[in-house]
């Protein structure tokens, strides 16, 4: 069996820290997130659930395009998918409201592979995938 060392995820009070980072991930305790990037999070969220109520399977597929590090995601449904491209480019860059209201996938540069895990793992639980 394989699994990530489940901690909680706690929020902080912020914007964020001064690495850019989406989450913090310290030897010791925890990870992070800010108040303003759990919101973005939440966001995300809000919006894969009004496309697929129900989210059975999460499919990774790690990749490069270019020089860039990417995991596209895929959250499938019984009737509907969101497609999303995890790209390591070394800054956060969330999808614009107009990206989920017309883009076929939505597109979120990460700095880090740790933001990567993270967020993936958080997609999961907070969707309910089951393990």
């Amino acid at each position: 069996m394989m699994q990530l060392k489940k901690t909680v995820l706690d929020i902080i009070a912020g914007e964020g820290n001064e690495n850019g980072v989406l989450f913090e991930a310290p030897p010791q305790g925890n990870p992070r997130i800010s108040e303003v990037h759990a919101a973005q999070l939440a966001e995300l969220c809000g919006h894969i659930k009004a496309r697929i109520p129900s989210v059975p399977a999460i499919t990774c597929s790690p990749h490069r395009v270019g020089q860039h590090n990417c995991v596209a995601v895929k959250l499938a449904g019984a009737t509907d998918c969101v497609n999303l491209l995890l790209t390591i480019t070394g800054t956060l860059r969330w999808p614009t409201q107009q990206d989920y209201a017309q883009a076929p996938r939505w597109y979120i540069n990460l700095p880090d592979a740790v933001d990567v895990v993270y967020l993936v793992t958080q997609l999961a639980e907070r969707l309910g995938v089951p393990r």
